[in-house]
């Protein structure tokens, strides 16, 4: 009888532990970064932005009436459907289904961006912990309304969307 007891007090004491373990591993998953990862992915995250505006300048620069097509596709290429670590979003045409906010981070963003104001947060998305950014984009330039035709011509005040950036924390 006393045997039985220490047996089945030992599987008790040995279910409890088992259970500990794989809930703190489970739970693992959902501890933040810490700080300076997070700082780490933020400062990427503006070499990333301060590359994408050099680029974007240029494309205006370079874009005219006469070559609005290529201009248009080439930046198409380079915020390809693909790439979910930068995203050109937004709700007024004209829009690929692609173009428009797809989670609650865009959603809330977008609102935001509409509004004049960014938006940063730290997310689990896929796996993997995210810094995810927003910033807003207004009709800034007169080239805006060379590819955006219902656009008033630049530059004006007007929010147009986002730029949705996303960088994983390591």
């Amino acid at each position: 009888m006393r045997l039985r007891k220490v047996i089945n007090y030992g599987i008790f004491v040995l279910v409890i532990v088992i259970s500990c373990s794989l809930t703190t591993i489970a739970r693992g998953f959902d501890i933040p970064p810490p700080t300076q990862k997070i700082e780490f992915a933020q400062q990427t995250s503006d070499l990333m932005l301060a590359t994408l505006f050099a680029a974007l300048t240029q494309e205006f620069d370079e874009t005219t009436p006469q070559n609005v097509e290529q201009g248009k596709h080439s930046i198409s290429l380079i915020f390809n459907d693909k790439n979910k670590d930068m995203r050109l979003v937004g709700t007024f045409g004209p829009l690929r289904e692609n173009d428009r906010p797809y989670d609650k981070f865009e959603r809330q963003a977008h609102a935001l961006a509409l509004a004049g104001e960014a938006y940063t947060s730290v997310q689990w998305v896929e796996d993997q912990w995210y810094y995810r950014r927003s910033i807003p984009l207004s009709n800034f330039r007169p080239e805006c309304a060379l590819c955006h035709t219902n656009y008033q011509v630049g530059p004006t005040s007007q929010q147009v969307g986002a730029l949705m950036l996303r960088v994983p924390i390591k």
